[in-house]
């Protein structure tokens, strides 16, 4: 058994948190350590000290995905051509519309942490 003394760190209370910082801050590394926290591992792999509730889910923009009939209005709604952004449909989503049709449909789901 490792014994590392005390454990120092940070935890990450119920609501909405917001990580944001500039280039090379730890955005990502922050967000793939609770990512992995989901999953079960090995005794010894790093991450005996990060876990994150078993139901969260995890989202990120897919250009080029099709979407058929989801609101996307909350985050988008000037689209050119006054293109519907309440059941916004494409074969061929843009990074902001396919991450925000991605939120919306996994606020369909029962979860405690959308990353």
């Amino acid at each position: 058994a490792r014994v590392c003394g005390k454990v120092t760190g940070m935890g990450i209370k119920e609501g909405v948190t917001l990580i944001v910082g500039g280039g090379f801050h730890g955005k990502s590394t922050l967000l793939q350590a609770l990512e992995f926290g989901i999953y079960n591992h090995i005794p010894g792999d790093g991450r005996e000290f990060v876990c994150s509730a078993s139901d969260s889910v995890k989202i990120r923009a897919e250009d080029g995905r099709s979407i058929s009939g989801v609101n996307i209005s909350p985050f988008i709604n000037n689209l050119p051509f006054q293109k519907d952004t309440t059941a916004f449909c494409t074969s061929d989503a843009s990074g902001s519309t396919s991450q925000a049709a991605n939120v919306m449909e996994r606020l369909k789901l029962v979860f405690h942490v959308l990353l």
